[in-house]
């Protein structure tokens, strides 16, 4: 006997998917506002059910929202020409849910309700667990939303370079300053060469594109020697000469904020805790328009039992135009059931700053300078990342 899943499609993504992978019925019967011009929307939510539910067919019908009557209408009608029908109360307008709990209990549906915050789906009439929801990861809901992964900014590291980078970030963090200018020296210094070169000759002083004077700082460039990061490194008062290990060496030695980033994401990988921990991340958020277009670059996502939460790190302060995009970006893939957490090498936190508050009023997470050096740092990240309540969100005014 085929099953059916009916749902009021809700601009919450979570709402939309979490019932059908849950359920995994044959076919799945979407009611939306008439109103709603964008028909992507579905055919986005059809590629997320496929990739786990091959067989799976999706219906779609449109209803007037200011209406009871009209849903009630439709919903009944629905529910009259499908079989073995599972009723889902837990997107769409209000309306939608009082017209589907008297449609569903006239015509007899199986009336169930998605607990998104505990994890479970249940029965309306009696409050017993129909079953414990599916465990979502990131492709999901970026299948869902209609975008797609389109690269990576910078490649993951191995874990066999996890200690290595971990010390090296740690050592610039207490040296920022010399690291400002030596990155700047790097960097005009590697701009001459090819992008795939390594091995790199220069004089020690040299003038940037704006005509200020740089120059290495010796113990940085030592450092990355000993890490394992730069090689045959020759300094002899006039020029600099070295190698850069890799072509992955260099563009981590050339990135001022990558070690923040690449520091978040060690310590999210080596926590043990999170699933699908991607670094550097560039997602089109408009897959079926036919043009590649690269969104902003998401520093740091994971996922979170299900829910995936935005991390974006800033080596220096943070202000109100980052927050705005992190909070944007989290809203764009996972709506109101997805975390964000702010890192910045900053003391917005310890000073109790206008940014800090405003952090906190949008709902994010915030660790600075002092969660950053310190030696639980990855305590700390889950920390913040595990005790983000969303249930007291709802009274914020985000």
């Amino acid at each position: 006997m085929t099953r059916t899943l009916i749902e009021y499609y809700d601009k919450d993504v979570l709402k939309n998917i979490m019932g059908p992978l849950t359920l995994h019925p044959d076919k799945v019967i979407f009611l939306y506002d008439s109103g709603m011009q964008d028909m992507t929307a579905f055919r986005a939510l059809h590629t997320c059910f496929k990739r786990h539910i091959p067989h799976i067919t999706l219906e779609r019908y449109p209803v007037d929202i200011l209406s009871m009557d009209k849903i009630y209408r439709k919903t009944a009608q629905v529910i009259e020409n499908n079989e073995n029908c599972f009723l889902e109360l837990t997107g769409g307008s209000e309306l939608m849910v009082i017209a589907g709990f008297r449609a569903g209990m006239e015509k007899g549906a199986r009336l169930i309700h998605t607990d998104l915050v505990h994890n479970r789906i249940t029965d309306l009439l009696t409050d017993e667990t129909v079953a414990p929801t599916a465990t979502l990861s990131l492709e999901d809901f970026v299948d869902a939303r209609g975008a797609c992964f389109i690269g990576e900014s910078h490649r993951p590291p191995e874990p066999a370079r996890f200690d290595a980078i971990w010390e090296m970030a740690r050592y610039l963090f207490r040296h920022l300053e010399e690291w400002k200018h030596t990155c700047s020296y790097l960097q005009t210094v590697a701009a001459r060469y090819l992008p795939h070169e390594v091995y790199m000759d220069s004089k020690e002083l040299i003038y940037m594109k704006n005509g200020k004077k740089t120059y290495p700082d010796k113990a940085i460039l030592k450092e990355f020697q000993r890490l394992g990061f730069l090689k045959n490194l020759v300094m002899d008062g006039e020029r600099v000469r070295f190698s850069f290990c890799s072509v992955d060496d260099r563009q981590y030695c050339t990135g001022y904020g990558v070690w923040l980033e690449l520091y978040v994401y060690i310590a999210a990988k080596k926590s043990g805790v999170f699933d699908d921990v991607k670094l550097g991340t560039m997602i089109d958020w408009n897959a079926y328009d036919g043009v590649v277009v690269a969104g902003n670059e998401i520093d740091v996502i994971l996922m979170e039992q299900s829910l995936p939460v935005f991390i974006s790190c800033k080596l220096r302060s943070a202000d109100t135009a980052a927050l705005n995009e992190l909070l944007i970006a989290k809203k764009r893939v996972g709506g109101w059931f997805s975390k964000g957490v702010m890192v910045t090498f900053s003391r917005e936190k310890a000073e109790n700053s206008g940014t800090y508050k405003r952090a906190q009023e949008l709902g994010i997470e915030l660790l600075d300078a002092g969660d950053i050096l310190a030696e639980d740092f990855p305590a700390r990240l889950v920390r913040a990342i595990k005790e983000h309540d969303l249930v007291s969100l709802k009274w914020k005014k985000v």
